[in-house]
């Protein structure tokens, strides 16, 4: 059996083709983990050989196109275009078939880039789960069974879940259903009862390094960086968002600096929050667990822990510098301010008074003095 797109998991791989093998695939089956573990491709190659259209001589035939079967069909969380009452998933086959093609390890903020959804969330809504309820009945176009990939559970609202559950419940024969979560504790419980879990792992170290370019320097060091994750080594491969996050938060932590008793550096600080206010909701979680990230390779520096260090900078911003500034008497309060920010962003808070909010709070953690130990 073939998996042309689906990089490393060895093990898992031999799972799946075991299932098919001996016909005891699960009518609907939940895969987690991170996207750069590669759910989505897994599910992807294993629908083909599920529905005997896996050839041989499309090996080198990109994702998308590969996946333009009429018996395999898609839902991914999607926004209305323009005026339009109802949207569904099949509107967006072209930009679907591009990002498959381009980014199948990406995750949802690489997707709601790619269909610029700017600051609306991307959902799954109940139509969308009623239309799939009307097509998954149809008879099969080439008499071999359907199969369902649902990318990104964690956004189908509450009515959709419910709607969802039903098809679960009372399944078509030889019909397949293949969820994919980042987590399943956002889930919903009655979904998970009644799906086989399959968690993805990262991917192992030699595997990476196989799908790096032989000409490209530092290569282990990224694999390190990597930490299991494509997607994450495909970043540190083309590091155009990196350099944006971290441009963006040096400049917020040079204001937060200065920013304590001089009113006019407060303004200037409080139109950088404008700013992070004003980009789209996916780029502002992104740009969160950019910044817990950087806090916490700080922190590693400033204690001496230099290998467990996983920064590397796209501005030439100096972390060695940076580093003594985060330490007992603020870590914990940093971490926790963008973590709790990008939980009320994902609960569709204000983002102008949560990130004027964020402001402020930095200026006053990052000022904290660090306590001389006796």
């Amino acid at each position: 059996m073939i998996w042309s797109h689906f990089i490393g998991q060895e093990l898992l791989k031999k799972q799946m083709e075991y299932l098919i093998s001996s016909n005891q695939v699960p009518h609907a089956q939940l895969f987690t983990g991170i996207s750069g573990y590669g759910a989505l491709p897994l599910a992807i190659e294993f629908s083909l050989l599920l529905l005997k259209a896996n050839n041989p001589n499309e090996n080198h035939t990109l994702l998308g196109k590969k996946s333009q079967h009429p018996d395999l069909h898609f839902v991914f969380p999607i926004v209305k275009k323009g005026s339009e009452k109802v949207v569904y998933s099949h509107d967006y086959s072209p930009e679907w078939c591009l990002f498959l093609d381009e980014k199948p390890y990406g995750d949802y903020t690489a997707w709601f880039e790619s269909i610029e959804v700017g600051n609306k969330q991307g959902i799954i809504g109940v139509a969308e789960i009623e239309n799939l309820h009307q097509k998954i009945y149809l008879k099969a176009f080439n008499g071999k069974g359907k199969v369902c990939i649902l990318w990104g559970v964690e956004k189908m609202n509450l009515q959709a879940a419910n709607a969802f559950l039903k098809l679960l419940e009372e399944p078509p024969k030889d019909t397949y259903f293949l969820l994919i979560a980042e987590d399943a504790e956002n889930v919903l419980p009655t979904i998970l009862s009644r799906c086989q879990q399959v968690e993805l792992g990262p991917i192992r170290a030699e595997s990476l390094k196989a799908a790096i370019p032989p000409d490209v320097k530092n290569a282990d060091q990224m694999i390190i960086q990597a930490d299991g994750d494509y997607n994450r080594l495909l970043v540190l491969l083309h590091d155009v968002k990196n350099q944006t996050y971290e441009s963006t938060l040096v400049l917020g932590l040079r204001h937060a600096f200065k920013a304590k008793g001089n009113k006019a550096i407060v303004h200037e600080l409080i139109q950088w929050s404008s700013q992070l206010a004003a980009l789209g909701r996916e780029e502002q979680k992104a740009f969160l667990n950019y910044g817990v990230q950087l806090f916490r390779d700080a922190f590693l520096l400033n204690y001496s822990m230099d290998k467990l260090v996983h920064f590397r900078s796209e501005t030439n911003f100096d972390l060695s510098k940076f580093a003594p500034y985060v330490h007992n008497e603020n870590i914990k309060d940093l971490v926790a301010l963008f973590e709790q920010t990008h939980y009320r962003i994902l609960r569709n808070g204000n983002a102008k008074m949560l990130f004027a909010d964020l402001a402020l709070k930095l200026t006053r953690l990052i000022n904290l003095p660090q306590q001389k130990s006796s």
